[in-house]
């Protein structure tokens, strides 16, 4: 492949009710199709750039990002400094059947993700189960900070992207923090 791959964002009034459609070398356009299809407003980011902006799934979601990064906000979700119990497993599979857990503290926590201290040897783009409350979902590891050198407290951490849903807000202990 000789091009950067690229993404091309469609909106809820698109024959595909909205999606991301990755564009390769020969492929021209989507796979939507019909007269609908032909007028649809379209976006066309290239791989990079459709990263920066969260991964938007629709057009809707990409003109939700650009009004963040537009003002200077470039996160989502409110975060707040938080001491909240959770519980972190991993995911069995059939190479890894292990359903390895363990009881843990958030020291950050958001409604899309969250700052947590752990144990376990996980890599950045694993999937792992969290739990906190009656909430779950599947979380992305987007990064390991290791808690070493000057200034650290030797405690790893994981930066973790809720997956399935956002964490309720009810659940964001009433004497949170907010960070800025």
């Amino acid at each position: 492949m000789s091009a950067e791959p690229r993404i091309e964002l469609h909106g809820k009034s698109c024959p595909c009710g909205g999606g991301a459609w990755m564009l390769l070398d020969s492929a021209q356009g989507s796979p939507c199709s019909g007269t609908a299809a032909e007028s649809r407003e379209t976006v066309v980011l290239g791989l990079d750039e459709w990263r920066q902006f969260g991964k938007p799934g629709s057009l809707e979601a990409f003109r939700e990002a650009q009004g963040r990064a537009d003002s200077g906000e470039r996160r989502q979700f409110q975060r707040f400094e938080v001491r909240m119990p959770v519980r972190l497993g991993r995911i069995p599979t059939w190479r890894d059947p292990s359903d390895q857990a363990e009881d843990t503290i958030a020291d950050v926590i958001a409604e899309g993700g969250g700052l947590v201290r752990s144990r376990m040897a996980v890599e950045r783009g694993e999937m792992i189960r969290f739990r906190a409350g009656g909430y779950e979902t599947r979380a992305e590891v987007m990064y390991v900070a290791a808690g070493t050198g000057v200034g650290m407290d030797g405690i790893r951490r994981l930066g973790l992207k809720f997956v399935d849903a956002p964490l309720p807000l009810s659940l964001i202990p009433s004497d949170a923090k907010p960070l800025t």
